[in-house]
């Protein structure tokens, strides 16, 4: 049995070195799970332990899958990481608040994607919106929109991005004299925690009659969104779902899990009872959303996993909309962004006006309970 050359063994372990090197480097004391990096130098390790007993073509398959595959995923690894360093420096700060680690850079410029789009300057305190008089001016009936980058999804025009088309369907519905202002108070990135701390830090100067939180599956997650990574990983963040599917694991399956675990209990259940004291002393009225996976809108999984977020939102007094029953019957494919099919969370604009139709009514009913 011959072993492998040289210059073979020391390519494998200068990548094996590069891959510790990097799980190292790139490791978060706040959380150090999911660290796909000490997987892939095991899995090298073994490729080429078995190449090095092999002849002929699985010895060479093996080796240089010990090599080829850990080069591969640190190039994505690198490429992921220095497409979300560039998000961070243009729109993104870290925040002195511990609990919130991070918000959107006030005085920043965010462009469309698009010439035709008017940018958006992150006002002073940090909302990707348009600013709003404070205190609101006679007349004006105040509603803060509370969520994570569904709202502020770029691939969206701001525009067509549910919040602005709250503030539409509500200027139609609002009752003479009366004029809605809805505001922005959302971050990506963050769970329902941080939305929670965020409202209290920034919402609440806005001095809201109504409040909506807006609710995705995936809110319980423990991660620090300011990274855009899962665990240490830029590269999971990007293609874990991506993963996930070709595997044949159904998100909806996988978020329920989520959703009646032990981060449900410490993320979500203990925001809402936060959120229901808060609403008391501010004298604002709570609207909790469950907004949709784009899966298949009748999947029992989502459904029961929107189903227990709202229980538990109930239990605290809140006002509910079940936002996947304005989509039932539908494919949701015609709800997925053309250019990031993968991508189950953020709908497209003809979502987002979907989302914001199950919204204005809630809300108008709750702003003017005796219009016409």
């Amino acid at each position: 049995m011959q072993p492998p050359s040289r210059w073979t063994t020391l390519a494998f372990l200068a990548v094996l070195c590069v891959v510790e090197g990097w799980a190292l480097h790139a490791a978060d004391p706040d959380f150090p799970l999911l660290d796909p990096f000490h997987g892939i130098a095991i899995g090298m390790a073994i490729a080429f332990a078995l190449g090095s007993l092999c002849h002929g073509i699985a010895r060479s398959v093996l080796l240089t899958l010990a090599l080829a595959l850990p080069i591969g995923v640190l190039f994505a690894e690198w490429r992921a990481a220095s497409h979300d360093v560039d998000i961070m420096q243009v729109r993104i700060a870290q925040s002195k608040d511990a609990l919130l680690r991070y918000t959107y850079r006030p005085g920043a410029i965010i462009y469309g994607r698009t010439p035709a789009e008017p940018p958006v300057t992150v006002t002073p305190d940090g909302l990707w919106d348009r600013t709003h008089d404070v205190p609101a001016g006679p007349g004006v009936d105040r509603v803060v929109l509370v969520g994570d980058s569904v709202p502020n999804d770029p691939a969206t025009p701001f525009s067509q991005r549910y919040p602005s088309r709250v503030q539409a369907l509500l200027e139609k519905l609002a009752p003479a004299g009366r004029h809605p202002d809805v505001v922005n108070v959302s971050c990506e990135g963050y769970n329902t925690l941080q939305e929670e701390r965020l409202l209290e830090q920034v919402g609440l100067h806005y001095q809201p009659k109504v409040v909506v939180l807006a609710y995705v599956l995936n809110d319980p997650f423990l991660q620090n969104g300011g990274y855009r990574r899962v665990g240490n990983s830029f590269f999971a963040f990007r293609f874990g779902m991506l993963v996930s599917m070709l595997s044949g694991v159904r998100p909806c399956a996988v978020y329920d899990a989520m959703n009646h675990g032990y981060p449900f209990e410490l993320v979500v259940r203990a925001s809402l009872e936060r959120l229901r004291r808060v609403a008391a002393v501010s004298r604002f009225s709570t609207i909790f959303a469950t907004l949709p996976l784009l899966q298949p809108f009748d999947d029992a999984s989502c459904l029961d996993a929107y189903d227990h977020a709202i229980g538990v939102a109930r239990e605290q007094g809140f006002d509910t909309v079940r936002v996947v029953d304005g989509f039932r019957g539908e494919d949701f494919n015609a709800y997925l962004k053309p250019e990031e099919r993968t991508d189950i969370t953020h709908p497209n604009a003809s979502g987002h006006q979907r989302i914001a139709e199950q919204l204005a009514p809630a809300i108008a009913a709750r702003l003017w309970p005796a219009r016409p």
